[in-house]
């Protein structure tokens, strides 16, 4: 194992004739492609196409007319809409030299540059970029806002009138589909030749079902905010926040509550250090608390990247798993959260003895008590997340780390779920492609199991030093999790063969930690014959490996890439952070009382 493995969340997909829309943070002003109107809001603005990069408003996704130009094939829908109304002319494209601000009817992005800047359309005067030429769908003349208002008119209609062929007040028979024959003729027609004129009562009733879809979509957005408030606590006291699932919080009388008031902590309280770690996220630093010699790991989050990537959630969740972190041994402890304008800052024990991955890298593997011992201390501290009804799904050696007495401790809780029941389960794509499990590669609902499974690949490297499945890239991977078999070589034991076999079931019902396992349970398993259960769990056990330091703050056991840069943020485009709604973070600073002198 020689390098570092960084963890992966698919988000959600929305597939409409062929594009697939994510949510997506805008970062410069944008305009929607198919009513042309600004992206207006905070946060996550509109969807864009992952494939063509075609550009909507939430709202307006799902009326998109055009099929993908990177899906596979076409949809009914789109052949429907070619043959009947022979929406197939292809736009005729021209450089153009643009003398104002001008944007992609595409992306919805600024034309940068100062002449030749992208192309216009001859025929119908659309603009985009030159990169976006080969996503344009062929819809010269064709507005399918008004379009697609008629259709849906059409279709209000046909649920309501009588049968086809029924004669109308005028007397003429007509039939539900002769206005949508009328909107789109063989040519290209502009949209003011389109039906629903000023004066068109169908027209105005038309506005009145786009206020009513507006009112919906304000009204889901309204429920997204209440869902988000349900993981944030006030972050004035411990008392505040809502009961984790599976615990019970003792009542406390309101004298109690006023003796329980904690200072709150910001950046100026702490001298930085040394850079632990970093990533996309942000950076993982060293500090010392001012006043005092009492040393933490802080790490801290671009609050950009996180509203990006929509984990704005996630960090309120693992906020709250990491407040767990004093009711068992082997949890990192959280001290306190706060932040500034631009970042989040999670202020965590500092565990100087580093991550297994740095002690794997210098051993190439460990013996087997060694990681017998470590391994059955993991079992432990999933066993207690399980128990309060979250999955883990990130266990990985990168995330197990040493004290200074070689005691193991999880961290980096952020990508737990919460709230889950024995029966229930969950279908987010998430975690360490080396670790994910075939059930999630598969795209199946999990629970439980998943931890189990990347317990095994872990315990798997411990013993041998390298990963049980390999590939050239995560589709390779992938498969070989999936349909091939762990090599198992001859020094392996027969107690640890056999623990890795059950672990590594493909067959989640009857993997090893699950309570279909005819095998029976973890800690019954031969390869912890020799494991004292309720000593481990006191620490009453001695660490069959203790880390060298030379001091509290000593960083030797972390890599030197990054203990040797030095120990400040990364700033923030001025213009994204104007743009950020800080309300979502609202309620995000706390201080642990359970932490506190």
């Amino acid at each position: 194992i020689t390098r570092r493995r960084g963890a992966i969340k698919h988000q959600k997909v929305f597939e409409v004739k062929g594009h697939k829309f994510i949510e997506k943070f805008f970062r410069q002003p944008t305009f929607c492609a198919f009513c042309k109107e600004f992206l207006w809001g905070f946060g996550k603005q509109g969807y864009q196409c992952i494939s063509c990069q075609v550009t909507v408003h939430k709202r307006c996704h799902d009326k998109f007319l055009a099929k993908c130009p990177g899906s596979v094939k076409e949809s009914q829908a789109t052949l429907y809409l070619r043959e009947r109304f022979k929406m197939d002319v292809p736009h005729r494209f021209r450089v153009h030299n643009y003398m104002s601000p001008t944007f992609c009817d595409h992306c919805g992005s600024l034309l940068y540059g100062l002449f030749r800047q992208g192309l216009k359309c001859q025929q119908c005067k659309v603009n985009c970029h030159k990169k976006c030429e080969k996503h344009m769908a062929n819809l010269c003349g064709v507005n399918q806002k008004l379009l697609s208002e008629v259709l849906a008119t059409v279709k209000k209609d046909m649920a309501t009138s009588p049968p086809s062929g029924t004669a109308t007040p005028g007397g003429k028979p007509r039939t539900g589909s002769g206005a949508a024959e009328e909107a789109s003729t063989g040519s290209p027609a502009p949209a003011s030749q389109l039906p629903l004129g000023p004066a068109s009562p169908r027209r105005s009733s038309t506005i009145s079902d786009l206020a009513e879809l507006r009112q919906r979509d304000e009204a889901a957005q309204a429920q997204e905010r209440e869902r988000r408030e349900e993981y944030k606590g006030t972050g004035e006291d411990a008392t505040s926040r809502p009961p984790l699932p599976g615990t019970q919080s003792a009542p406390q009388t309101p004298t109690q509550q006023e003796r329980i008031r904690f200072r709150k902590y910001n950046l100026t309280d702490f001298h930085l250090l040394k850079v632990l770690g970093k990533g996309s996220f942000g950076k993982v630093l060293l500090a010392e608390l001012k006043g005092t010699k009492r040393h933490y790991a802080v790490k801290c989050l671009k609050k950009d990247v996180v509203l990006e990537d929509d984990d704005v959630e996630c960090t309120l969740i693992e906020r709250r798993v990491l407040a767990m972190g004093t009711q068992h041994p082997f949890l990192c402890n959280l001290f306190c959260t706060f932040q500034s304008q631009s970042h989040l800052f999670f202020v965590m024990e500092f565990l100087n003895g580093g991550d297994l991955m740095f002690h794997i890298q210098q051993s190439g593997r460990f013996d087997q008590d060694r990681a017998r011992f470590y391994a059955a201390e993991i079992v432990c501290a999933l066993k207690f997340l399980h128990k309060k009804g979250i999955v883990y799904r990130d266990l990985k050696l990168d995330n197990v780390l040493l004290d200074r007495k070689g005691h193991v401790k999880i961290a980096d809780f952020g990508m737990c779920k919460c709230g889950l029941a024995d029966t229930d389960k969950t279908s987010t794509f998430c975690g360490t492609p080396d670790y994910i499990a075939p059930e999630i590669i598969k795209g199946q609902h999990y629970n439980q199991s998943v931890d189990w499974w990347s317990f095994g690949i872990l315990t798997y490297e411990m013993l041998i030093g390298q990963s049980p499945f390999n590939g050239t890239d995560e589709d390779e991977l992938f498969w070989s999790v999936c349909n091939e078999e762990a090599y198992y070589p001859r020094f392996l034991s027969r107690e640890a063969k056999s623990l890795l076999v059950l672990l590594l079931d493909k067959n989640a019902e009857t993997r090893l930690g699950m309570p279909g396992c005819p095998a029976g349970d973890v800690c019954d398993q031969p390869f912890f014959r020799t494991i004292q259960w309720d000593k481990l769990e006191r620490k009453e056990i001695e660490p069959p490996f203790k880390p060298k330091l030379k001091s509290m703050a000593d960083v030797s056991n972390f890599d030197s890439d990054f203990t040797m840069e030095k120990p400040v943020l990364t700033p923030i485009d001025p213009q994204i952070l104007a743009s950020m709604d800080q309300e979502q973070f609202k309620g995000f600073t706390y201080t642990n009382p359970a932490m506190t002198d």
